[in-house]
């Protein structure tokens, strides 16, 4: 199969183009209370992460923040997990999927998770038209439950890569030269996805490129025999099955859908489709106390960059953003898309701040260890605690049955060797479970404030120190901050604050939450390690050159601040064999 980049490049190349047309858019007091030194400690050995935090309901805010009910501005940062999605199986003796067991859990919450983005597949909630399977929403439950134990949101993401498990090439023969053999991937079931017996084969390698992937989203956005309605009622059913949960943060209406047509020819249908799988869910949760977050994405070009990227826009269908947030995406240099890291992310708030509505990263990550990965890894955190958002790295495990694993190779689907490099590694093709990738859970379990009275205003956190800084502005005193760190009460990590009172400290596994009262309306500060009251100035941002015509947004020069130098990681296996990573294939 061809690199990833030939999935992702297409992002940046409309999203270039999309800037070009819409360029011209328009888009107090100091606390003064307690420097206190001395936070103290809790001795209780038993406590975790959930008998400190409590999942209260979320919902956003005027100013594009992610907020509890008391206000608090929340940063979700976890990972994808996808054992409870339904993927092609390509080689019969490899399950594409792995259970989260109660180990999984708490490494999660060891390393200071807030939330999982849980892939769920419409294939398997509407296994046959019109009955929703309640046993498997029982399954997607149980992951709920576990997840809110270990004190962990869950974002509930309707799936799909390539539209459907049940489009693949059967003989590679079939192939015309020129073309390649597909492999099934997620998604609908096979009575939704109506392809009109066209060609499965590949022609420019890109998962979606096929004439029978296309025409499947055709139809899907056509409302052919009614599928759209019933991809619409499905969330419904979802949605009333977890009304009134705070437990589950909010529902990812579809993952990465694709654009079949022109942009400007799917525009107005896929804001419409957002609108009705949006009323579909909001009218499940007319009775709850609350409604959960919705989080929209943007269409992207089927296999043809020319078709370009289809942004949501909620004002065109006179859809109320309340509780709306925007997840993209960000690839970038992990696969090439044109953009650098933080041009990509200054691209996305942009557009976010003109749309009204927050942003969370539902998939972001990295598929070596080596030391230029771990500096763009580094880079990464360092832009998203600059912008304070919250994001899921993709992902937790990836079994060697997964379809981003399987290649055709000499008209044979096979799993090849190799390891398979998420936040935890699998060795390929016999799945041994290698454990836990600490280069890159090291950076992804950094400090962080979970729950900020008022709003963050700096956020900077080492995770190769563990030294942490942070600052915020409350309008009223008496709201609780929660901080999560993964280093232990020593000497080179006390814990110093600024305008905070009742500060406290308490052992978990993996770490400390350290929870603290503001003192009184206004600014008010923390520190991990030493107390740096004059930060470095960010580094500039940076995006793709413009490519013609005076509208093109100029961009800032690039390049990141000194970054420590990153370890370089043994490729040895648990069984002792050399092995190097497997190339990455596509995005989740």
């Amino acid at each position: 199969m061809p690199p990833r980049s030939h999935h992702v490049s297409r992002i940046g190349a409309a999203v270039a183009a999309f800037l070009m047309l819409t360029a011209g858019a328009t888009v107090a007091t100091t606390g003064t209370a307690s420097a206190s030194a001395s936070a103290s400690a809790s001795a209780s050995p038993g406590s975790t992460v959930a008998d400190i935090v409590e999942l209260l309901p979320l919902s956003t805010s005027k100013d594009r923040r992610i907020v509890d009910s008391q206000g608090r501005d929340m940063l979700l940062r976890g990972a994808n997990v996808n054992s409870l999605g339904e993927y092609w199986q390509g080689v019969p003796k490899l399950d594409p999927t792995i259970p989260v067991s109660e180990a999984d859990w708490e490494r999660m919450a060891a390393h200071g998770f807030s939330v999982i983005r849980l892939l769920i597949t419409w294939s398997r909630v509407e296994p046959t038209r019109g009955t929703i399977d309640q046993g498997y929403l029982d399954e997607v439950d149980a992951y709920v439950r576990s997840a809110a134990e270990h004190g962990m949101y869950s974002v509930i993401d309707m799936h799909q890569d390539a539209y459907s498990a049940f489009i693949f090439t059967t003989d590679p023969a079939d192939c015309p030269d020129g073309t390649t053999p597909a492999k099934g991937w997620d998604g609908a079931p096979a009575w939704a996805t109506l392809t009109d017996g066209l060609s499965t084969c590949l022609t420019n390698g890109e998962r979606n490129s096929s004439p029978a992937v296309n025409r499947a989203w055709n139809h899907f956005y056509d409302n052919t025999d009614g599928i759209r309605d019933r991809f619409v009622a499905t969330w419904g059913a979802v949605a009333k099955r977890f009304a009134g949960r705070s437990e589950v943060a909010g529902f990812d209406v579809l993952n990465e859908p694709e654009n079949p047509k022109p942009a400007g020819e799917l525009a107005p249908t896929y804001n419409e489709f957002l609108a009705e799988t949006i009323g579909s869910i909001r009218a499940a949760q007319a009775n709850a106390p609350f409604g959960q977050l919705i989080l929209i994405e943007p269409a992207l070009p089927a296999g043809d960059q020319s078709r370009g990227l289809v942004i949501p826009d909620p004002a065109a269908v006179n859809l109320d953003t309340t509780n709306v947030v925007a997840s993209v995406h960000n690839y970038s240099e992990s696969i090439e898309n044109g953009f650098t890291i933080e041009g990509l992310n200054e691209v996305v708030d942009g557009l976010t701040t003109v749309i009204g509505v927050p942003n969370w990263g539902g998939e972001y990550g990295f598929w070596d260890t080596g030391p230029e990965t771990l500096v763009k890894a580094r880079r990464y955190a360092t832009d998203e605690d600059r912008l304070a958002w919250g994001g899921a790295w993709w992902q937790w495990r990836q079994s060697c049955g997964d379809p981003h694993t399987l290649q055709w190779i000499d008209g044979k689907v096979v799993s090849p060797a190799g390891v398979e490099v998420h936040l935890n590694k699998q060795e390929c093709p016999a799945n041994i479970d290698l454990g836990p990738n600490d280069a890159f859970l090291d950076i992804l379990g950094r400090g962080y404030p979970r729950a900020t009275p008022g709003r963050i205003t700096e956020l900077r956190s080492d995770p190769d120190t563990g030294f942490l800084s942070m600052a915020a502005t409350a309008p009223k005193p008496g709201g609780e901050l929660v901080v999560w760190t993964p280093t232990t009460a020593d000497s080179t990590h006390p814990v110093e604050t600024r305008n905070l009172i009742n500060v406290a400290e308490t052992e978990v596994p993996g770490g400390r939450l350290i929870t603290a009262t503001v003192g009184s309306a206004g600014d008010y500060r923390l520190w991990v390690g030493p107390v740096d009251e004059a930060p470095a100035a960010p580094a500039s941002p940076s995006g793709p050159a413009p490519t013609s015509g005076p509208s093109a947004p100029s961009a800032p020069p690039s390049g990141p601040a000194s970054t420590p130098s990153a370890p370089t990681q043994s490729n040895t296996s648990a069984t002792g064999r050399a092995s190097v990573p497997l190339p990455p294939k596509f995005t989740g």
